[in-house]
C-alpha cells in the first residue's frame, strides 16, 4: 500500500460491496457471481477490494463460500484483494486462502465492541489483535484497521475524541498500514469529522487514515467532501451503496447504509479530483449488482447519469420564446 500523501488531488477508492454489501444484499449470490463481480470491478479500475469476510459461518453463512471465492478469483495483477478477519482463527483461514492483506475489527465504544466483535475493547486490543497482528506480520501481508463508532455510538452517545485518538496510535504502534474512521450508525457530522481528522494526521503517523461513512441519516457525502478539505484521500465505499444493517441502526426493507462508490466517484470526477475509475465501467457493475440482487439499489448516477451527459430536448414540447411570456 503506498502511502497517500495528503497534498495530493487524486483520491483512492476502497470497494467493500463483494464483502459488505453482496453477501447480505444478495444473499443467495453463488461464489461464481460473487467473482465474476469482483472481476467486474476491477475492469472499471478499482484497485483495492474487500473481497471477502472470514467469520464464523453459523454466525454469517453468506460468507461462509469465501476460500472458495479466493480460489476461483485468479488474482489479477495491480489489484489488492482485501479480507476481513474478526479473530486469529479467521487470520489463519484468510493467510491460507492467500488473500492480500488482512482487515481487522475494533470499536471506540466497548457496548458496540462486544456487538460486533463478541469481546471487550480491552480484550480486543490486549489478546485479539496482537494474534493476529503477529501471524500476518509473519506472512508479511498488510494490515487495515476499522475503527467503528469513531464519531459516536449509537448505545453510549458521544465517543471521547482523546480516546479515538489513543486507539489509532495504538494501532499505528501495533503496525496497521491504514486505519479507517468509521462512522458506524451516520452519526457525525462535516465540522467534526474535520476536526478529527485535522487532529490525527498533525500526529504525523505513517500509518494512513481512511474513512467509511455510512448514510443512515443522508450526511455520507458532506462528510466525505469533509474528510477530503481535511486531508483523507482514501475513501470506503460500496456499489449503490449496498450494506448489511450496522448494529444500532434501523431495520430498512433493502440495506443501503454505504456511501454509493458510483455516486462518490461522480462527484469527485466532476469536480476535477482525479478517482483512477471508469465511471461508465463502473455503472456496468451497478447494473450486475441490481440483476443479481433482483431489485434496483438506491444510488443515484445509474438512473440520472452524469452531470456531463446532454438530455435531449423533449419533442413534445412546444417552443416558448421570451415575448410569447410577456
Amino acid at each position: 500500500m503506498t502511502k497517500t500523501r495528503h497534498n495530493d488531488e487524486a483520491v483512492t477508492i476502497v470497494e467493500v460491496s463483494p464483502r459488505d454489501g453482496l453477501p447480505v444484499v444478495c444473499g443467495g449470490a453463488s461464489a461464481e457471481e460473487k467473482v465474476d463481480y469482483i472481476h467486474l470491478l476491477t475492469q472499471a479500475g478499482i484497485k483495492y477490494i474487500e473481497s471477502v469476510a472470514f467469520t464464523h459461518p453459523r454466525l454469517i453463512p453468506e460468507t461462509a463460500d469465501a476460500e472458495e471465492v479466493m480460489a476461483r478469483l485468479g488474482k489479477k495483477e495491480g489489484v489488492t484483494y482485501i479480507g476481513l478477519v474478526p479473530n486469529e482463527i479467521g487470520c489463519r483461514r484468510a493467510l491460507v486462502s492467500d488473500v492480500d492483506e488482512i482487515l481487522t475489527l475494533i470499536a471506540v465504544s466497548d457496548t458496540f465492541n462486544h456487538l460486533s466483535v463478541g469481546r471487550s475493547r480491552k480484550e480486543t486490543i490486549n489478546k485479539i489483535l496482537p494474534a493476529i497482528f503477529e501471524v500476518t506480520q509473519t506472512h508479511n501481508k498488510g494490515i487495515r484497521s476499522y475503527l467503528m463508532t469513531a464519531f459516536g455510538c449509537p448505545y453510549e452517545g458521544i465517543v471521547v475524541e482523546e480516546e479515538v485518538i489513543q486507539l489509532f496510535l495504538t494501532l499505528s504502534y501495533m503496525g496497521a498500514r491504514e486505519i479507517v474512521l468509521v462512522d458506524s450508525t451516520g452519526m457525525a457530522n462535516p465540522k467534526q469529522v474535520k476536526d478529527l481528522v485535522r487532529k490525527l494526521l498533525a500526529l504525523s503517523e505513517e500509518t494512513n487514515l481512511g474513512v467509511h461513512f455510512h448514510n443512515t441519516r443522508g450526511t455520507a457525502i458532506a462528510n466525505c467532501l469533509a474528510a477530503y478539505e481535511a486531508g483523507v484521500r482514501t475513501f470506503y465505499t460500496s456499489i449503490g451503496g449496498m450494506s448489511g444493517t450496522p448494529y444500532g441502526a434501523m431495520e430498512l426493507a433493502f440495506g443501503y447504509w454505504n456511501v454509493p462508490t458510483e455516486d462518490l466517484v461522480h462527484l469527485f470526477e466532476v469536480m476535477g479530483i482525479p478517482t483512477g475509475i471508469d465511471l461508465d465501467q463502473l455503472l456496468r457493475c451497478v447494473e450486475r449488482a441490481e440483476t443479481i440482487a433482483g431489485k434496483p439499489l438506491p444510488g443515484h448516477i445509474l438512473r440520472a447519469g452524469p452531470a456531463w451527459k446532454k438530455m435531449p430536448v423533449p419533442v413534445n414540447v412546444k417552443e416558448v420564446t421570451y415575448r410569447q411570456l410577456q
